[in-house]
């Protein structure tokens, strides 16, 4: 399988990455710095922005299935601007790719506690992108996709191991960001989650 990957050198897209290659996908990522990616003989690095359709188009091209692990970083808002440049460009292939999308609890309406907390830690205007971002995905009617909005991330290593369900995400379980990548390599073959207009992911012991 083909994989369009974009925010392959964040902690969930390096997990991505890694787990895709080793299960003997071909992987084309979208990056801002080449160097920061290791070498791999089913490994495509380009170097772009994510949120220039352009950019963005060029490794959707021919991709089986697209995967976003994107977010935002201080100061700088890409979530809505890339969603929609990863959406039409999938919409303008001849079969559109289902396209995988990293959210966060607290959108959608699925925890007015998490969105506060997350408003405090990173700012309004981030949260509001994602929000933007995630509206932008769920309401998608011509593209494939996935919307996952794990709970809070951990930076301990993974044991395979997750929660996927709807409702309300306020008491959901942390999770790592390994299981995170479990999940989208999960989601690519399965079509379980799609079009669900956003699930909850959520760790288990």
């Amino acid at each position: 399988m083909r994989i369009a990957l974009f925010g392959a050198t964040g902690a969930v897209g390096g997990h991505f990455l890694n787990k895709a290659l080793a299960a003997g996908h071909e992987v084309a990522a979208l990056v801002r710095t080449l160097e920061k990616l290791s070498e791999h003989t089913n490994l495509s690095a380009f170097r772009g922005d994510v949120t220039s359709p352009s950019d963005v188009a060029k490794v959707i091209l021919g991709a089986d299935v697209v995967v976003s692990c994107l977010g935002n970083v201080k100061g700088v808002l890409i979530m809505e601007k890339a969603a929609e440049a990863i959406l039409q460009a999938a919409a303008e292939q001849s079969n559109p790719p289902k396209c995988l999308f990293v959210s966060s609890i607290g959108c959608g309406g699925t925890s007015w506690v998490v969105k506060q907390m997350l408003q405090m830690i990173g700012g309004r205007s981030s949260f509001a992108d994602y929000e933007r971002a995630d509206a932008r995905i769920s309401g998608e009617g011509e593209v494939p996709y996935v919307l996952v909005r794990p709970a809070a991330l951990k930076e301990k290593p993974g044991n395979g191991k997750y929660r996927a369900f709807r409702g309300d995400g306020t008491f959901a379980r942390p999770i790592a960001k390994e299981d995170v990548a479990a999940f989208l390599l999960d989601a690519i073959s399965s079509n379980r989650w799609d079009g669900q207009r956003g699930i909850q992911l959520a760790g288990v012991k």
